[in-house]
């Protein structure tokens, strides 16, 4: 099939929508509730207004589909007239602060406001120009439909900067399934919010924050307090950095998303004051250790005999998640693996290892986490993630959080020089960088289960099937006799990114159709590559070029399985003992409660 744009033949394929097709070939036409994670598109901005034929009207064409023949003009000073009369009425609904706005220079209405040349200062309320009673009337009931949410760990909402696209409600009703945001009130007073205004009660995954075009949802701002805590001189500030952020954070200073920055952060947190800098690349090699013990130890039960093991098993280092059995599915928690979050490992053993054999007060630490996720905060907070009154992980920014704040302290960090972790809790394996991607935590798990449960070398290192951008894969994998182990074994997997999927496995598991032994889930699209505090925009095209520059690291590294990390085998003979043992059940293992509302 064929169209003409501005005159010009294009090749398109049935279903598409002239939007799609305009942008395969770099054809920029503007639009605000459009996101090509959240199609179809609902038309509500008005912005990617175009003309078909030789009629003058004109049309979304974000709606409008492609037929064969069909001819479209995307520029023309009508067109440019209506898109900037859409573009004003947005603005005149907008709070106007962007110079005291988080997404101040990373707003998609701000974009478009400049490359109109708007001057948007005109629609911000002048307290002198409201001279008249019925004015200042108008002011106030404009206000009033003010909701400013701040009632969690993780999400800050704020309906004055909302311009009512619903890509959130889209997001987390089409993708999550969650449906916390939906439409409330009439006509000038319609809104997009939480159902009665109430707080928000979710899953905390931040994918609202992600697609939102202006500063209606972000992720809850702790800058300030990372900067009183950075001031504290009697304390050690130790960082841990997630596997994901090396490879997204030179997005927000100009890289290609996937370029790979891990020297560059070590140094950039000692210059605004950290003490120590850990990876938790080393402590996803931990949780897989303790995982993978944990998923023999199961598999062990089944095939003696024992019935009341809890197949399939899943993953438990994404906080979504867990909240998301927790809150909706409370009768399957004890199918979630007990280990810890890297995040929460690597807390405990700064918190208990390092002071230990530094014979220091654990008092005198601050553990704080950079991280890809929104929910790491809530998860930070949970029952059991610390001992004798304090906490594990003190604090958890986000990467675009991080990023803020180094351009705050005015540190040029592409020109920074190259430094490493810190190499006490710092080495890590592929398995424990793979963590970052959707099917990375299945394929390292994979590593390590089947060289223990066949005593032999594991031929090949890459499980290709557990990974890409599907959002349901399964595999089954046959783990051969060996020479401890007395019979061939096939485990049936699945891996599940987005909640959508995930629902799907929990579906099948009640009407009793599931038959996986093991299964990994993570909330948001691709992992941790995607994840609620990762830089804006993100987009399936964007996901990928993160995801294969993790996968390129992975197969380059001389160590690629978490049992052979020869700093985790030293904190095991130095500290824990063994796998499952005493010492880790106590520090890296946790339970999870029913937070059903009844």
């Amino acid at each position: 099939m064929q169209i003409k744009i501005n005159n010009k033949i294009y090749n398109c394929k049935k279903g598409e929508s002239v939007l799609q097709v305009c942008r395969r070939n770099d054809i920029r036409i503007p639009t605000l509730c459009n996101h090509s994670d959240l199609l179809p598109s609902e038309g509500l901005c008005r912005l990617c207004l175009v003309k078909t034929g030789t009629s003058e009207q004109l049309t979304t064409s974000c709606q409008l589909e492609v037929s064969d023949g069909l001819e479209i003009t995307t520029e023309d000073n009508d067109i440019e007239k209506a898109r900037r009369i859409n573009l004003e009425l947005l603005w005149a609904d907008h709070a106007g602060k962007c110079l005291a706005c988080v997404k101040n220079g990373n707003c998609e209405l701000q974009d478009l406001a400049k490359e109109y040349k708007l001057d948007i200062y005109d629609f911000v309320p002048e307290v002198e120009k409201f001279e008249k009673e019925e004015h200042l009337k108008a002011l106030k009931d404009s206000l009033k439909g003010r909701v400013v949410d701040d009632g969690n760990t993780s999400i800050f909402r704020d309906n004055q900067y909302c311009i009512d696209c619903r890509r959130c409600v889209k997001v987390c009703r089409d993708v999550q399934t969650i449906e916390e945001y939906s439409m409330s009130g009439r006509s000038i007073h319609t809104n997009v919010g939480t159902a009665c205004n109430a707080p928000m009660d979710c899953i905390l995954c931040g994918q609202c924050a992600n697609v939102c075009p202006t500063a209606a949802i972000t992720e809850k701002d702790e800058t300030d307090k990372l900067e009183k805590l950075l001031a504290d001189k009697l304390k050690m500030k130790i960082f841990q950095v997630a596997p994901s952020v090396r490879f997204t954070l030179g997005e927000e200073f100009g890289l290609e998303p996937g370029n790979f920055v891990e020297e560059k952060i070590p140094t950039a947190l000692r210059r605004i004051g950290a003490d120590l800098v850990f990876d938790t690349s080393f402590s996803a090699d931990l949780t897989i250790v303790e995982e993978a013990n944990e998923l023999i130890g199961r598999i062990g039960k089944f095939l003696q005999g024992d019935k009341n093991v809890k197949f399939p098993m899943f993953t438990s280092c994404c906080p979504s998640w867990v909240l998301y059995v927790e809150k909706y599915w409370p009768e399957y928690k004890e199918h979630l693996s007990s280990a810890k979050s890297p995040q929460q490992m690597l807390g405990a053993m700064i918190k208990t290892y390092y002071p230990e054999k530094h014979k220091m007060s654990k008092k005198s630490i601050t553990s704080i986490s950079v991280m890809p996720c929104t929910s790491k905060k809530f998860e930070a907070q949970r029952e059991g993630m610390g001992r004798d009154g304090l906490r594990d992980v003190d604090l958890v920014i986000t990467t675009r959080e991080l990023s803020r704040f180094l351009k705050r302290k005015k540190l040029d960090f592409l020109r920074l020089e190259d430094q490493a972790f810190d190499q006490t809790l710092g080495t890590y394996s592929g398995a424990g960088l793979i963590f970052g991607s959707t099917g990375g935590v299945m394929e390292a798990a994979l590593r390590t289960a089947y060289e223990k449960l066949t005593c032999e070398t594991l031929p090949s290192l890459d499980f290709k099937e557990v990974r890409g951008e599907k959002g349901l894969k399964v595999a089954e994998i046959t783990i051969p006799k060996g020479s401890c182990n007395v019979k061939e074994l096939k485990i049936k997997v699945a891996v599940a990114h987005e909640i959508r999927n995930a629902k799907k496995i929990l579906e099948m598991i009640k009407r009793g159709e599931c038959d996986y032994h093991f299964v990994e889930v993570m909330a948001c699209p691709s992992g941790c590559l995607g994840g609620g505090g990762q830089p804006i925009p993100t987009n399936a095209e964007i996901r990928k070029k993160r995801r294969d520059a993790i996968y390129e690291k992975d197969s380059k590294l001389p160590i690629r399985k978490s049992h052979k990390n020869p700093a985790v085998k030293h904190l095991y003979k130095d500290f824990l003992k063994e796998p499952g043992g005493e010492k880790p059940e106590e520090l890296l293992h946790t339970s999870y409660i029913d937070r059903s509302k009844k």
